[in-house]
C-alpha cells in the first residue's frame, strides 16, 4: 500500500527514492531506542520501505535524530520540560527545516495513533496535520502542508 502510494508521488521527484524494507528486528531495535511502541501504521510503512530519503526517515535516521535531540536539548530544558516538549514524540518524518512529523505519546506511554502532528522546533509546539501516514504522504507531496 505505502510503497505504491509513494511510487505515484515520487516518480518524477528529484530527491526522493524508496529504500528497501526493514526487517522486524530493525523495527524492534528502533522502537527500543526511541523508547515507545510504534503504531501498526508506522510498522507497516517500514515493512514496505525504510524511508524515502526525503520526507520519511529510515529507522537509522530516526535513531540518529532521537540521539541528537537527547544530547542537545537537555542542556536548555529542565528534565520534565524536555520529556514533555521533545522526548514524548515518535518522530518519523521531516520537512527538511528542522520540524518533524510525529505521533505523540500519551502520559501512560502508549503511542497515540489517532493523528499525525507536525512538531515545530522553534516553539516546541505541535499541531495536527494528517489523519494517518497515507494522508500525510498525500498532503506533503501535493504541497498541502
Amino acid at each position: 500500500m505505502y510503497r505504491e502510494l509513494l511510487e505515484n508521488f515520487i516518480q518524477d521527484h528529484r530527491w526522493a527514492k524508496l529504500r528497501e524494507p526493514c526487517s522486524e528486528n530493525e523495527i524492534a531495535k528502533a522502537e527500543e531506542y526511541v523508547g515507545f511502541p510504534f503504531p501498526e501504521d508506522l510498522k507497516a510503512l517500514f515493512r514496505e520501505t525504510n524511508g524515502d530519503g526525503w520526507l520519511l526517515l529510515s529507522v537509522a535516521e530516526m535513531i540518529k535524530h532521537v540521539k541528537t535531540n537527547r544530547e542537545i536539548f537537555p542542556e536548555y530544558l529542565e528534565p520534565d520540560e524536555f520529556r514533555e516538549k521533545i522526548d514524548r514524540y515518535v518522530f518519523f518524518a521531516t520537512n527538511g527545516c528542522g520540524d518533524y512529523y510525529c505521533y505523540r505519546v500519551l502520559p501512560n506511554g502508549k503511542t497515540d495513533d489517532s493523528a499525525i502532528y507536525i512538531w515545530e522546533h522553534e516553539l516546541f509546539e505541535i499541531r495536527k496535520v494528517a489523519e494517518n501516514i497515507a494522508d500525510l504522504i498525500g498532503k506533503y507531496y501535493r504541497n498541502e502542508i
